[in-house]
């Protein structure tokens, strides 16, 4: 701890911090950017060195406080306008009744410098500044990870829109394809009308068969009406026939009978005679 109270030291915190704030902020960088590889894990690096950082400020002694207000009380913040020379320039103090030699030279040195209460004024507020930066400082773990989070949500809103680009895609080809249906399906409806178109002629034409067919139909039916009447004619006819050729065969029968009779008579009467 005595070290970093040198000034060696202090020069060394000052290296050290200046690096490690570098490291931290390149480490946001390649967070935001999303470089991949070893550069990826930059920010992890970059959170070590900060705590590191942290870690050295804890040992590095307290600054040495002055009390400039009991040298110079024209900056301390309770002096009277009155204790104030003339044109708002420092007034000679004097010490144990009389104006010390070296406070009288620096006061003079000052007066002709024209370092006024305002310029002091302004110098402390420039202190201030400077304590409130530095304490501000302290918030760079927060900013850290804001960034950070801003980089996810920013990696988020990336996908989001990789996935919008992609629906947008497929929007479009969808929209593409339902026109390539909607042609598809108008070739489609042609063709049903022309097949309609030709199933009506079809049907003119079977209709037109059908009453031909209907009327040959008729006529056949009339046909093997007087068919099967002159069957039935013809059935009777050789039932007929029959019946007369079985007349004929018993008369041809009783003639030969009758002539034997008359073969026999004739016979008897030549051998009487």
């Amino acid at each position: 701890m005595q070290f970093f109270a040198t000034k060696r030291g202090r020069d060394v915190l000052n290296i050290i911090f200046s690096v490690g704030a570098s490291i931290v902020i390149f480490g946001a960088l390649a967070k935001i950017e999303h470089w991949g590889g070893l550069l990826g894990h930059a920010l992890e690096a970059g959170m070590i060195t900060e705590t590191f950082v942290f870690l050295l400020m804890a040992f590095v002694p307290p600054e040495k406080q002055y009390h400039w207000d009991r040298l110079f009380p024209a900056v301390s913040e309770d002096i009277e306008d009155e204790e104030l020379g003339q044109n708002g320039k420092l007034a000679p103090i004097a010490i144990g009744g009389g104006g010390h030699p070296v406070l009288n030279q620096m006061e003079q040195m000052m007066q002709e410098a024209e370092i006024t209460p305002d310029v002091l004024k302004r110098l402390s507020d420039q202190f201030q500044r400077l304590g409130n930066t530095v304490s501000q400082l302290a918030d760079v773990s927060q900013v850290i990870l804001a960034t950070q989070d801003y980089g996810l949500r920013l990696q988020q809103a990336s996908e989001a829109l990789s996935a919008m680009r992609q629906a947008y895609a497929d929007a479009a080809q969808a929209a593409t394809q339902f026109t390539q249906a909607s042609e598809a399906t108008r070739n489609f409806h042609e063709q049903i009308q022309t097949m309609t178109k030709n199933l009506s002629s079809l049907n003119a034409i079977y209709e037109l068969e059908l009453q031909d067919t209907n009327h040959h139909l008729k006529v056949m039916n009339q046909f093997y009406t007087q068919l099967a009447s002159a069957s039935q004619n013809l059935e009777n006819s050789l039932e007929d026939t029959r019946k007369t050729q079985e007349q004929v065969a018993l008369l041809a029968k009783n003639l030969t009978q009758l002539n034997k009779v008359y073969g026999n008579m004739l016979s008897a009467l030549q051998i009487k005679a």
